[in-house]
């Protein structure tokens, strides 16, 4: 009987390793430079508002008022204008999320926002919205964060209970509430707000939900 020696096996390549996010959490910042002469008068029509409004409360919140649930069925050209800034961050984030697939995102979004008027030490505890795909605010009026390079911010919280360890988590982002600034994240990523300074004077945002309905048409 012969014998015949098997092939060479064929030569390996080197393995190479690279690091991706596995649970990356999409985050929108926008300046929106179309702002700035809309704000004067979207902060009257809030004050105004939020002083008539019958339903105004402090839940959830600490030396602050959430009013105005009803702000996107008004009719003013600030609101609809607003709406279409929702819309812009909503349509960022599926992309930005999806990618090309975003193309075939076929269901109309069911939105809901309200208003938030801090005064001096208003700030408001960790917390989710569980039940939206995405959540933002906008800010109308910033008030003063003197020095301290914090008051007033957006804090986004690592979502990952687990990620105490020593570099596993760059442990809280935050976002300088800058009038005119729209931010937009997954509704359930947990967020709070630092503080206003006392004697910083007032602050004003626009707080927002979205979630998808196949069966629903407009933004309510």
């Amino acid at each position: 009987m012969t014998l015949t020696a098997p092939p060479p096996a064929p030569a390996r390549r080197p393995e190479r390793f690279a690091p991706f996010a596995a649970w990356g959490s999409p985050l929108y910042v926008a300046d929106i430079a179309s702002a700035g002469e809309r704000l004067p008068a979207f902060r009257d029509l809030i004050l105004e508002r939020t002083g008539t409004d019958p339903e105004a409360s402090n839940f959830g919140v600490i030396t602050a008022t959430k009013a105005n649930q009803d702000i996107l069925q008004w009719d003013d050209p600030v609101v609809d204008w607003f709406k279409g800034r929702i819309a812009d961050a909503v349509s960022a984030l599926t992309r930005a999320t999806l990618g090309e697939a975003a193309d075939e995102v076929a269901q109309e979004v069911i939105a809901e926002a309200w208003t938030v008027v801090y005064a001096e030490g208003g700030s408001l505890r960790p917390h989710t919205h569980h039940d939206s795909a995405w959540s933002g605010v906008f800010y109308v009026e910033s008030g003063d964060g003197g020095d301290t390079g914090e008051a007033g911010y957006l804090q986004l919280l690592d979502p990952r209970p687990a990620a105490v360890a020593r570099f596993a988590s760059q442990g809280v982002y935050r976002v300088e509430p800058v009038p005119g600034r729209m931010v937009a994240f997954p509704g359930w990523l947990p967020h709070s707000v630092q503080a206003t300074l006392t004697g910083g004077g007032r602050r004003i945002c626009v707080a927002w939900n979205v979630a998808y309905d196949k069966d629903w048409a407009g933004m309510s």
